[in-house]
């Protein structure tokens, strides 16, 4: 496939809009007045699960809330959404170091993933915990703890820049490509400043997603996070890793 046909599967497929939220998920029947809620099995299980994760952390703090977001509760879903569960504490009674607790909750989180794989009608279950003052700007937004909407999200197809997104995308894997070029005969010092520029470089395209996702009237069909969702699926992403830790080898290495 071209890339160029490859990127209109990801617009048109990858980002596929629907008039309704996922039926395997949702359910709208006349017992729920016409509004979406929660099928009771999925939210039974989806609360276990956040249960054995946050009892997992040991940790004897209050939990404000379990909450269901991503395009799994919205209108953007496809066969390949998670289900993005998060779990809503303070993160200041665990430690006033509010960063080192959100990296400390990363690094669980990845751990608890990475070995508790679970599949629910198709989806992947993602747990993650979240600091109650963090900023969500998310268009759907369901407390699986309170079986209720935060935020209900309504039906508005969006109007995707492709020019931009493609251009940006490959912009951005060509300059990878170079830095990796670079790379190869670089030692010590250089290969010191490629890397404190890769990590600059990773860093702008994370808070270009950030700021896209912020974006009220974009959001998730932002030109940022779709160039972000591009690199991902293109492999630039795990590139950039990879290249982050080879160069750092180099660095040390004799």
């Amino acid at each position: 496939m071209s890339r160029a046909a490859s990127f209109r599967n990801f617009i048109l497929e990858d980002f596929e809009y629907h008039k309704e939220l996922c039926p395997k998920i949702w359910d709208a029947s006349e017992e729920t007045g016409g509004q979406f809620r929660i099928k009771p099995e999925i939210r039974e299980k989806l609360m276990a699960i956040a249960k054995d994760f946050w009892s997992s952390l040991k940790l004897e703090v209050k939990v404000i809330d379990v909450q269901l977001t991503g395009s799994l509760a919205n209108y953007n879903w496809t066969m390949a959404s998670d289900l993005d569960v998060h779990i809503i504490i303070d993160f200041a009674e665990v430690n006033p170091d509010i960063e080192l607790v959100r990296k400390a909750m990363d690094g669980q989180r990845f751990v608890w993933n990475l070995r508790h794989p679970v599949i629910i009608k198709g989806h992947d279950v993602e747990c993650y915990i979240q600091h109650k003052d963090a900023q969500h700007r998310a268009s759907g937004l369901y407390s699986l703890l309170r079986d209720r909407w935060i935020s209900v999200p309504f039906y508005n197809p969006p109007v995707v820049d492709e020019m931009d997104v493609k251009e940006k995308s490959r912009v951005i894997t060509k300059e990878v490509k170079e830095i990796k070029a670079r790379s190869k005969s670089a030692t010590g010092e250089k290969a010191r400043e490629l890397l404190d520029y890769l990590e600059r470089f990773k860093a702008k395209i994370m808070a270009d997603r950030k700021f896209g996702l912020y974006d009220t009237k974009a959001g998730e069909y932002s030109v940022e996070n779709l160039v972000f969702k591009d690199l991902r699926k293109n492999g630039t992403l795990e590139e950039i890793i990879d290249l982050a830790s080879d160069i750092y080898s180099k660095i040390y290495s004799e």
